[in-house]
């Protein structure tokens, strides 16, 4: 289909990212000292941002698991999205292609590391070390890039070292430093991703592709950003109900954009609501699973 080609183009990139980061996820104990959260490694720099918790949708990861690694059976795949909580990723896409951060809580068992990421298959093991500190992290070089600070937290993608800095800088707070999330990402949007326990959840500050995707129209809404939530639909296991909110440039701008996304989504009046003079909510839009399985090819 044509509105999924920019996914398809780059599911491979992302879905090795990801697979990896679930299988390998934990490498050696953690600094003593201040608990790191996984989202805190994720920096301000992309345009696309999404929060997958394994309650939302424990399938999704397995099938991100067995859909890149042919290798791993269907037990393999339940037992390491088991071990999962929770994907943080941030994506760009730019005219040379799309690029991933991501930052997985989990706890997978560190002895699946040295059988995936060696040398005899094309991986380039190093050590980092940040400025000023005494510790070493390993990374892994080949067609993307990772590392395991700890046992609990995988970082992979772009911008690898600037996570490790961050994360050897956070660890190395006092223990009890525990009262806020240092993110470079801002505080609401912070929030909305961290409370993602039960849903989907996702925030777009350049969301004019994501919708083209979502509608298969193109759509020129004048939007700030749009941020939303996919859940099971509980009549329908194998449908999403996708929640949406819209922040316009204006009210003239909202009016005409709410036109659009009507015709688009074949919404009816009780699906949406007007808030202020810019934001439009849009609730309960049935999204078949298998079509969210393709558009995000973790």
């Amino acid at each position: 289909m044509k509105r999924l080609s920019f996914w398809n183009r780059h599911a491979e990139l992302v879905s090795a990212s990801l697979l990896l980061v679930l299988l390998l996820a934990g490498c050696k104990s953690a600094p003593a000292g201040r608990p790191v959260d996984a989202l805190e490694l994720i920096d301000d720099q992309s345009s696309f941002y999404i929060a997958v918790p394994k309650a939302a949708d424990n399938v999704l990861i397995e099938r991100i698991v067995s859909g890149f690694y042919e290798g791993a059976s269907e037990a393999d795949a339940k037992m390491i999205a088991d071990r999962v909580n929770k994907v943080y990723c941030g994506l760009n896409r730019s005219k040379h292609g799309t690029d991933v951060q991501a930052s997985v809580d989990g706890n997978i068992p560190s002895n699946l590391i040295p059988k995936v990421l060696n040398e005899k298959k094309g991986w380039i093991v190093s050590d980092y070390s940040p400025s000023n500190s005494v510790n070493k992290y390993k990374t892994y070089s080949g067609q993307i890039e990772m590392s395991f600070p700890s046992s609990k937290i995988a970082c992979v993608g772009r911008n690898l070292e600037g996570m490790l800095n961050k994360y050897d800088s956070l660890a190395a707070l006092p223990a009890e430093d525990t009262t806020a999330l240092y993110s470079d990402l801002d505080k609401e949007l912070t929030s909305y991703l961290k409370g993602a326990e039960n849903e989907i959840r996702f925030f777009a500050n350049k969301p004019q592709s994501f919708l083209t995707i979502l509608t298969g129209a193109q759509l020129d809404l004048k939007l700030i950003d749009v941020k939303g939530s996919f859940t099971t639909d509980p009549k329908h296991e194998n449908q999403y109900l996708l929640d949406l909110d819209f922040r316009f440039k204006n009210g003239t701008f909202l009016k005409a954009g709410r036109t659009l996304l009507v015709l688009a989504f074949g919404l009816t009046n009780s699906q949406e609501e007007i808030i202020g003079d810019s934001e439009l909510l849009i609730n309960d839009i049935r999204i078949d699973k298998q079509q969210l399985y393709k558009l995000l090819s973790l």
